[in-house]
């Protein structure tokens, strides 16, 4: 009898977890809302995107939770704003993680929706940008990595990409070394050392200072403002690596290369995944379209757009390739695909080589204007959701987790959350309800965004950089805090729907200004009291946690 109960709980089990869907997340890097056909671009072939577009939903006023990578990716995977966790930056500090050598990280308390499908008994997999910490205290501790927060392989880049990974700079170079005093002021404070030592000894101390002193201060800026900043020598040989697991499988990173192996990687987990008959998630974080911008040969020259423009087409084929491996293998019709960007592209700072937001003023680093902020949603679930849906409901990454929370029946969340399911918007024809969203820029408030029930969306903005003539950020990116800055002493409001180009203000002396900054005001007041009571200290503000660890980092290339 107790043999034949335990084989009905296997039964049960097995078949419970066949009826639950595959989850593959497709989040790309820095794409602009208007680079794909399907929200408006004629000029960009993305014929797999589209179709994904076409046979699923779209999710057309779909929100990143921050405008920069670190805390945007740490708000989708914990369904919780970034500044919770200490996932954000202050005054004084950098803006995202800057090493991947560093102990700052995504909290071992925080729970990820990949430790949520994997207690409902799927098979868990991230490929791709990582950029939320990896080591703590030893190398393979993981507590910030993938393998620390309920994925059981990971194949990708636990840092991001940067322009210094392109460069071949050289490590023996003086230019850094001598912009400031510093040289000089430890040469003079070594004078005294002459009392006490022979002269060889001396002048022995002089140049092992001054090697020391050259490297540090060559390349890294710890004594200037910008602390966190490296050369771009440093910035490859620390950053640029690839790992599998725990084992660096590629340093540096061949970029012409990274996109497809990304990708076999993938299709390698889903059809292991597959095999075993159990539900699989797989997070695939693409590096595309973030600079440098680097395609293979077959891609090169093929776009109206450049550089840029290449690197779209690579991102649809390789979309291609993963949805091609979910109909070869016969899941894709109980298999849940979600597309989207980690926040807006960047063509107002970096011109042709960055991604175009379409209507939308502002782009990525802009916490207050809509084009850094909204992203392509797109979800195919061909066995629950029917093709062509538009969702106009306000929803965001932060909704990822709570989604997938309520599609494998997980009610053991015990943090706070910020994101709410959108499953009813997609299976039950459910298109309206009040919620309210907080648009960060690091750690401060620039712009509250409220829905109402009766399907309008307004936005109100507190504070916002100062633009130039062709609405860019004064910089290299928008800052957000000092003089750039301007603080709204009367909020702007606007009908975001009705005025998605945030060019006509509502009036402050009309009713309805009056009527939804008070509701505004109400959330902003209680939400603010209750996030300042319970947020964890910004990690970026310690050095110690933000700088490479030498027992962290990996030397030896590959």
């Amino acid at each position: 009898m107790k043999i034949f109960s335990l084989i009905l709980f296997y039964i049960s089990n097995v078949c419970c977890s066949r009826s639950l869907p595959n989850i593959v997340l497709l989040v790309v890097d820095d794409l602009g809302i208007g680079d794909i056909g399907c929200f408006g671009n004629t000029s960009l072939p993305t014929p797999h995107i589209d179709n994904l577009c076409q046979d699923g939903a779209k999710l057309e006023h779909h929100l990143s939770s921050a405008t920069l990578c670190t805390p945007s990716r740490a708000a989708l995977l914990t369904g919780r704003y970034a500044k919770r966790m200490g996932m954000t930056g202050v005054a004084d500090t950098p803006p995202v993680l800057m090493y991947a050598a560093g102990r700052a990280g995504l909290p071992q308390n925080e729970t990820t929706f990949a430790a949520i499908a994997k207690s409902a008994g799927y098979t868990t997999g991230a490929v791709g940008k990582w950029h939320l910490g990896m080591n703590e205290d030893v190398w393979g501790d993981q507590q910030h990595g993938p393998l620390g927060h309920g994925f059981d392989y990971f194949y990708g880049l636990p840092f991001t990409l940067v322009d210094g990974f392109e460069m071949n700079s050289n490590l023996f170079k003086v230019k850094y070394c001598l912009d400031g005093t510093e040289l000089c002021l430890i040469l003079l404070c070594m004078i005294p050392l002459r009392f006490f030592v022979g002269r060889k000894t001396f002048f022995s101390c002089i140049f092992l200072a001054l090697l020391v002193s050259w490297f540090f201060l060559e390349h890294f800026f710890m004594t200037k403002s910008n602390w966190w900043q490296r050369s771009f020598y440093m910035e490859k040989f620390l950053n640029s690596y690839v790992m599998e697991n725990n084992e660096v499988v590629e340093k540096p990173i061949n970029l012409e290369t990274l996109a497809d192996k990304l990708v076999d990687k993938s299709v390698s987990f889903i059809e292991s995944a597959s095999a075993m008959n159990t539900p699989f998630l797989l997070y695939h974080a693409f590096a595309h379209v973030h600079t440098p911008l680097a395609t293979d040969p077959r891609h090169k020259g093929q776009s109206v757009h450049g550089v840029y423009g290449d690197t779209i087409l690579e991102l649809d084929y390789s979309v291609g390739k993963l949805l091609e491996a979910l109909d070869r293998l016969g899941i894709a019709e109980n298999t849940l695909v979600y597309f989207t960007s980690d926040h807006g592209g960047d063509h107002l700072q970096l011109g042709t080589l960055g991604g175009y937001n379409g209507v939308f003023r502002g782009g990525k680093s802009n916490g207050a204007l809509e084009g850094g902020m909204r992203v392509p949603g797109i979800v195919r679930w061909p066995a629950v959701v029917k093709p062509g849906v538009v969702i106009s409901q306000p929803t965001g990454l932060m909704d990822i987790l709570p989604t997938i929370a309520d599609i494998v029946g997980y009610e053991g969340i015990q943090n706070k959350l910020d994101g709410v399911s959108f499953l009813q918007l997609l299976t039950k024809n459910e298109r309206s309800f009040k919620r309210t969203i907080f648009h960060h820029c690091a750690s401060e408030i620039f712009a509250i965004r409220t829905a109402l029930d009766t399907g309008k969306v307004y936005k109100m903005i507190l504070q916002e950089p100062l633009l130039t003539v062709d609405g860019a950020c004064h910089g290299a990116m928008c800052e957000c805090y000092g003089p750039t800055i301007r603080f709204n002493q009367q909020p702007l409001l606007y009908d975001i729907v009705e005025d998605p180009t945030e060019s006509e203000e509502i009036e402050r002396s009309s009713p309805i200004y009056e009527e939804i900054a008070n509701i505004m005001r109400k959330e902003f007041h209680q939400f603010y009291e209750e996030i300042e009571a319970t947020k964890m200290p910004s990690q970026y503000g310690n050095m110690l946690r933000m700088m490479p660890m030498p027992w962290l980092q990996p030397y030896l290339e590959t």
